[in-house]
C-alpha cells in the first residue's frame, strides 16, 4: 500500500469519489477542523479468528476469512484515545485501505460492505466478498499494541468527556449531577467504551495465544467445532453480547491452561468437560482471569503495577472473564440474562448426555433452539418514536444511565434495555427460572449509505418456574426497613394485608377469576411495573402467551364462567368423587364395591371441552323436550319438537367389585348377572339416596348434580372367560381375542393411565391444556379419529416427562407438541415415557433392541411406559393410526409447526393463530352442508357461524329435584357420519370435526372412481354407461341418499370438482 503524505483531515474528496460514506464521517468534521495526517502501509498483516485456527464451520453462504491489519503507532497522537478520536482515525485508515483496494485490478470488482456489532456501530470491519471461491475476507483494523498504555483503559477511568459528548454527538441530553453541574472536570468511567479500543489493542496478541494452543491436537480442534455447532443451534453466539467464538476459544485456552482439559482427550470428552464448566461458571459473582495461567511476554512491569482486581471488574461489568493481560474483560458485552441463557442451556445439553437410556445426538447438535420458540412468554416493547428509548432513560431519573450514553456513543437500545431488563428481573425473579431478551442481529450496510437508523423493538423471553401463577406477592414486614424499599417498587400497588400466620406484611395481589387469568398474571405485573418506572404504556406492549385460549373457550353465554374450562372439568372431577364415595357405602349389595374409577379424558382433565352440567336455562315446556322418562328404553328421534336438545356427555366409571368364586365361567352368563346387578344397584340408588338411574343391557347411567355416569362392571373372570376356548381335542387353552384385549384395555389399563395422567396435571398444571389443544388440533385437520385418545395423552406427557425443564404455557406446550409430531423419527426410535423412572436403564436398552429388531412387525408409533406391555409398545397405538395416517399427520404437523412459529415470532393475533387450525378443503370432492340449529356442538368449532345452536346450561342448584334423565349423548352430526359409514365406506371416505363440524366432507376413493365390468357383483351404487356398457359411479343417486339418510340435518351438498372426478 503506497504512503500518502498531509492529507487534510476534512478532505473527504477522494472518498466521495469512490461512493464510499465513511463511518463517524460527520463526527470527524466536527471535531477535527485542521491538520493532516499521513496514510502509511500497515505494520503487518495477520490471519485470525477460525479460518486460522481450522476451527470454523460454515454458517452462511460463505465462509469467512479474518485479517487483522496492524496499524503504525506513528498514525496515531499519544491522546488519541480521549473521546472516540481513536475511532475516527480508524474509520481513516479504514477509507484508505479501500480506496487503495478499489485501485487494484484484482480487487476492484469484488463486493464490499460495512459490517459491525449493534452496539459498536462506531467501530466497522470492511467486509469483501470472493463469489467465485465462496470466500468472505473480513478486515479488521488495529493499532500497534504499544500504542497506548494498558493501563489507561482500567474499567474505572474516564475516556470520553459529558462536554464531548454534550456538544458533539447529542447536544439534547444534558448530563448533570445533583447540583446540575456538567464540568468537564468530573470523570465518569467508560468501561464498555475501555473495552472498545483494549480489544483491538490487545487482539493480535489474544489471538497468537489460541493459535498456539489449538496447534497441538485435532481432537481439541474437532471438539472446538462441536462447541461452537453447540452454541449456532441455541443462537448463543450470534448478536450483540453474545458468546461468539473468541470468547469460546479463550475459554477454552484457559481450560487447558489450568489443566481442566487437555489435548490428548477425545472430542467428546472435551466438549463435556466444557459443558460442565459452563454450566457451573460463577462469573456474575467470581470472574476468572487467564492472567494467572498465561505467561505474557509482552507484559511491562508497569503496566502489571497498575492492574486491578476482579472485584473492580465486577462493579462496572455484570460478567467477567479476564484475558492473558488480566487488562481485557473479554464477556464486557454480555448481560447477566445472556450468562444465564448460557449456562442454563449446557445444564440441559448436560442432562441429555447423562441419559445414555435414549439418543439425544439430533437434541443436542441437529436441532435448532430458537428461545423465542422455547420460552414459555414473549414480551415485545414496541418504540413509538424516535426519542421512545431517550424517554425510558430520562425515566429512571439515574445519571449512571445516562452517562452510559456517552460510552455507547449515544445508542439508547443498549442502555434502556438494561434498564428494562433490571425491573422486570426484580419483578418477576421468584416467578422465573430464565429471562433473557434477544441479541440484536449484527449491522450490515453497503459503502455509500450509513447504517439503519431503524429502531429495533426488545423482545424479552420467559422461562417460569411452579410458582408463576401467584396472585399474592408477599412482601417483608410492615415495621421492617425492606418494607420502605417494597413500597417504592411496587408503588400504589402494595398495600398491607393480614396473612393466617397473623403476620401483617407489605402485599401486591393482582386479581385472576379463573386459572387461564392466573397464568396471565406475569403480564400484568409487568405492564404495571413497566409503566410505573419507566413510563412504558400497554400501546408498546405485546404479549406472546394467550393467544390459544379461544381455542379451548366456548361463547358467551352459554354456560356462566366457563374460562378455558379446566375449572368446570375440576367441576366434574369434584362431583365424581362424592358420587365415588355414595357408590362405596351402598348397602344389601350381592358384592361389595371394591373400587370405582372414571376411565374416560374429563377424568384426566384432558377432554377438549368440559362436560356441562345437565341443567338447562329453558322454560319448562322445553325442558321437558330435553328429558326422556325413566322407563323409557329409546333414545329419541331427532329433532324432538322445534327445541334441540342440548349435548350432555356421558362420564364412563368403572366398578370393580369384591372376589368371589361363584361367578359362572360362561361369558354370557357374567354380562346376564351383570344386567342384575345393575338392577339392583339403581334400586339402591333411588330408595336409598333419591338419585336418578336407569339400567342398559350393558351398563347404567346414573344422574348426580347434573352429571351423568355410564356405570360398568369389571370382573376378572369376565376377562378370563374371554381368553379362554375350546380347542378341537376338547381342552380349554388361553388366548387372546380381539374382544378380550379391547376388554383388558378398557377396563385394565384405562384406570392405571387415568391416575398416572391425572398426577402429572397436579404437578403441571398446563398439561391439561396441551392434551386438549393437541385432540382439538387434530380434529380441525380430521385426523383425531386416527388416535386413541389416551395415545394422544401419551405422546403430550413426553413433552414434560423428557424435559429438563418442563414447559409452563399453553403455547410453548403446544409448539414444542407439534415439533414432536413433525420431526420425531417415529420409524427408528421409541417414544419413551418414563413416568417416575421407573423403568430403569438396562430394561429401556433391552427394549430398544427388541425394537430394531422386529421394527417392521411393530406399530409405526412405539410409545414406551412402565405400565403396559412393553415388548409390544403401547396398547394405545396397536391398532391405530397406520403407516399412512401417521404421515399424513406428520405433514400437517410440520404445516402447522412453520405456522406457528412466524405466529410466535411476529407476535400475530389470534386470528392468525386459528389459521393453524383451519384445514385445506380444498382437496375433498363433496362437502354435506348441515343445518347448524340441528348441530348440538356447533358452538365448539373454531368459526362459529351465523345461525349456529347455542344451548344454555347452568350450574347445578341444590333445589334442582328434577327425576328424569337428561338425553344422555345425543350428536345427530356423529350418528349420521357413522350412518354414511356404513353405507358407503366401499366408496367413499368421510371426514369431520368432532367438535363442533357443521359441515361432512366427502372423499371418493380412487378405486371406485373406476369403471367396473358389468357383472352383478359390481352393480352396487352404479349405473351402467350406455355408451361403454359399463359400470360407473351412480354420483347422482349417492348425493340423494346423502340427503335422504341426514333428512333434515342436511341443509344441502355441493359436488367439488365434477367434472374431473370421472377423468
Amino acid at each position: 500500500m503506497k504512503t500518502v503524505k498531509d492529507i487534510k483531515y476534512t478532505d473527504f474528496k477522494l472518498f466521495e469519489s469512490k461512493s464510499l460514506k465513511l463511518p463517524l464521517a460527520d463526527l470527524c468534521k466536527k471535531m477535527i477542523k485542521e491538520g493532516s495526517y499521513t496514510f502509511n502501509s500497515p505494520r503487518s498483516v495477520y490471519q485470525i479468528g477460525s479460518f486460522s485456527s481450522n476451527t470454523q464451520i460454515k454458517t452462511s453462504e460463505y465462509f469467512t476469512a479474518d485479517i487483522c491489519l496492524e496499524i503504525n503507532e506513528s498514525f496515531f497522537n499519544e491522546r488519541d484515545y480521549l473521546n472516540y478520536k481513536y475511532f475516527l482515525k480508524r474509520s481513516l485508515y479504514l477509507g484508505h485501505t479501500y480506496i487503495h483496494l478499489m485501485n487494484s485490478k484484482r480487487y476492484s470488482k469484488l463486493k464490499y460492505h460495512f459490517q459491525s456489532d449493534f452496539s459498536s456501530v462506531f467501530k466497522p470491519i470492511l467486509c469483501m466478498i470472493f463469489e467465485d471461491v465462496g470466500l468472505e475476507v473480513k478486515l479488521h483494523f488495529v493499532p500497534d499494541s504499544s500504542t497506548f498504555k494498558l493501563s489507561r483503559f482500567n474499567p474505572g477511568q474516564c475516556n470520553v468527556r459529558r462536554e464531548f459528548y454534550s456538544k458533539n454527538i447529542n447536544p439534547n441530553i444534558k448530563i448533570e449531577d445533583e447540583n446540575g453541574n456538567n464540568s468537564e472536570e468530573i470523570y465518569d468511567p467508560t468501561p464498555r467504551y475501555n473495552f472498545e479500543v483494549l480489544s483491538d489493542l490487545t487482539a493480535i496478541r489474544n489471538n497468537e495465544i489460541i493459535r498456539e494452543k489449538f496447534s497441538s491436537s485435532k481432537s481439541l480442534l474437532a471438539a472446538v467445532k462441536l462447541i461452537k455447532l453447540w452454541l449456532l443451534k441455541r443462537e448463543l453466539n450470534q448478536g450483540s453480547g453474545c458468546f461468539d467464538n473468541f470468547t469460546l476459544n479463550m475459554f477454552i485456552v484457559y481450560l487447558l491452561s489450568n489443566r481442566q482439559i487437555n489435548p490428548l482427550m477425545s472430542p467428546y470428552q472435551i466438549f463435556r468437560l466444557v459443558l460442565i464448566n459452563l454450566s457451573e461458571a460463577n462469573w456474575d459473582k467470581k470472574g476468572i482471569s487467564m492472567k494467572d495461567f498465561i505467561k505474557n511476554d509482552t507484559d511491562s512491569l508497569n503496566e502489571n503495577k497498575n492492574l486491578v482486581t476482579i472485584d473492580h471488574f465486577h462493579q462496572y461489568y455484570p460478567v467477567v472473564f479476564l484475558d492473558s493481560t488480566g487488562f481485557v474483560n473479554i464477556t464486557s458485552k454480555m448481560n447477566l440474562q445472556t450468562f444465564n441463557k448460557l449456562k442454563f442451556d449446557a445444564k440441559v445439553s448436560l442432562s441429555l448426555l447423562n441419559d445414555e437410556s435414549v439418543d439425544n445426538f439430533d437434541k443436542i447438535f441437529i436441532e435448532m433452539h430458537q428461545f423465542s420458540l422455547e420460552c414459555d412468554a414473549l414480551i415485545s416493547i414496541k418504540p413509538s418514536s424516535d426519542q421512545f428509548y431517550f424517554d425510558i432513560i430520562k425515566k429512571t431519573k439515574n445519571i449512571q444511565r445516562l452517562i452510559k450514553l456517552i460510552e455507547n456513543y449515544n445508542n439508547s437500545y443498549c442502555v434502556s434495555l438494561e434498564a428494562i431488563l433490571d425491573v422486570i428481573s426484580k419483578a418477576l425473579n421468584d416467578r422465573t427460572n430464565l429471562i433473557y431478551a434477544k441479541l440484536v442481529e449484527q449491522l450490515r450496510w453497503n459503502l455509500d449509505s450509513s447504517p439503519s437508523e431503524s429502531i429495533p423493538s426488545i423482545t424479552i423471553g420467559l422461562l417460569f418456574n411452579g410458582t408463576f401463577d401467584n396472585v399474592l406477592i408477599k412482601g417483608p414486614s410492615s415495621t421492617s426497613q425492606e418494607a420502605v424499599e417494597f413500597r417504592k417498587f411496587w408503588g400504589p400497588k402494595s398495600e398491607l394485608r393480614r396473612f393466617q400466620d397473623t403476620s401483617i406484611c407489605e402485599a401486591v395481589y393482582f386479581e385472576a377469576k379463573d386459572l387461564a387469568s392466573k397464568r396471565l398474571v406475569y403480564s400484568e405485573i409487568v405492564k404495571h411495573i413497566l409503566d410505573y418506572h419507566l413510563s412504558i404504556g400497554a400501546d408498546n406492549l405485546k404479549f406472546c402467551d394467550r393467544q390459544m385460549n379461544s381455542l379451548l373457550s366456548i361463547p358467551n353465554g352459554i354456560i356462566e364462567n366457563y374460562g378455558t374450562g379446566e375449572e368446570k372439568l375440576a367441576d366434574a372431577v369434584n362431583a365424581f368423587e362424592e358420587f365415588s364415595r355414595i357408590m362405596k357405602n351402598l348397602k344389601d349389595l350381592p358384592l361389595l364395591i371394591n373400587n370405582i374409577q372414571g376411565v374416560t379424558s374429563v377424568f384426566r382433565l384432558t377432554d377438549t371441552f368440559a362436560p356441562l352440567p345437565a341443567c338447562f336455562n329453558y322454560d319448562d315446556k322445553s325442558e321437558k323436550n330435553m328429558r326422556y322418562k325413566i322407563d323409557h328404553k329409546y333414545m329419541p328421534k331427532y329433532p324432538l319438537g322445534q327445541v334441540v336438545v342440548p349435548y350432555v356427555k356421558p362420564l364412563d366409571v368403572l366398578i370393580k367389585l369384591e372376589s368371589s368364586g361363584k361367578w359362572p365361567d360362561d361369558v354370557e352368563c357374567i354380562k346376564r348377572l351383570k344386567t342384575a346387578f345393575y338392577l339392583k344397584i339403581v334400586q339402591v340408588l333411588r330408595e336409598d339416596h333419591g338419585l336418578v338411574a336407569y339400567t342398559h343391557v350393558e351398563y347404567l347411567d346414573v344422574l348426580y348434580k347434573g352429571f351423568v355416569f355410564r356405570l360398568f362392571v369389571y370382573t376378572m373372570n369376565e376377562l378370563l372367560s374371554m381368553k379362554t376356548s375350546i380347542n378341537e381335542i376338547g381342552v380349554k387353552v388361553t388366548n387372546n381375542s380381539k374382544e378380550s384385549l379391547a376388554y383388558e384395555k378398557t377396563f385394565l389399563h384405562s384406570g392405571q393411565l387415568t391416575s398416572v395422567i391425572y398426577g402429572l396435571q397436579q404437578k403441571f398444571n398446563c398439561f391439561s391444556g396441551v392434551c386438549r389443544l393437541a385432540k382439538r388440533w387434530l380434529s380441525s385437520h380430521f385426523l383425531i379419529e386416527y388416535f386413541e385418545e389416551e395415545a394422544i395423552d401419551l405422546i403430550c406427557a413426553s413433552i414434560f416427562v423428557n424435559s429438563y425443564e418442563p414447559p409452563r404455557s399453553l403455547i410453548n406446550c403446544f409448539i414444542k407438541f407439534l415439533n414432536l409430531m413433525a420431526n420425531f423419527d417415529w420409524k427408528n426410535q421409541i417414544l419413551l415415557v418414563n413416568f417416575n423412572n421407573e423403568l430403569k436403564k438396562q430394561k429401556i436398552l433391552d427394549i430398544q433392541l427388541k425394537f430394531q429388531e422386529n421394527r417392521s412387525q411393530l406399530q409405526p408409533i412405539f410409545i414406551v411406559t412402565p405400565y403396559e406391555s412393553r415388548d409390544k409398545g403401547s396398547i394405545w397405538t396397536i391398532e391405530k393410526p397406520n403407516i399412512q395416517q401417521l404421515c399424513r399427520t406428520v405433514i400437517i404437523a410440520k404445516q402447522s409447526f412453520n405456522k406457528i412459529k412466524n405466529c410466535v415470532l411476529n407476535f400475530e393475533t389470534i386470528e392468525s393463530f386459528k389459521n393453524i387450525f383451519r384445514p385445506n378443503l380444498d382437496i375433498y370432492d363433496v362437502v354435506i352442508n348441515l343445518n347448524t340449529a340441528f348441530c348440538v356442538k356447533a358452538f365448539q368449532q373454531v368459526d362459529i357461524c351465523k345461525g349456529t345452536f347455542l344451548p344454555h346450561y347452568r350450574a347445578f342448584e341444590t333445589t334442582d329435584n328434577d327425576k328424569t334423565l337428561p338425553v344422555v349423548g345425543f350428536d345427530p352430526v356423529e350418528f349420521y357420519v357413522k350412518e354414511l359409514r356404513e353405507a358407503f365406506d366401499e366408496i367413499a371416505l368421510f371426514f369431520y370435526d368432532v367438535y363442533g363440524s357443521t359441515r361432512v366432507y366427502v372423499l371418493w376413493k380412487p378405486d371406485a372412481l373406476k369403471p367396473k365390468e358389468l357383472k352383478i357383483n359390481n352393480a352396487k351404487y352404479r349405473l351402467i354407461d350406455i355408451n361403454t356398457n359399463q359400470l360407473v359411479l351412480n354420483l347422482e343417486a349417492i348425493i340423494e341418499d346423502f340427503k335422504i339418510i341426514g333428512n333434515e340435518l342436511v341443509e344441502s351438498v355441493t359436488v367439488k370438482n365434477e367434472s374431473s372426478i370421472f377423468k
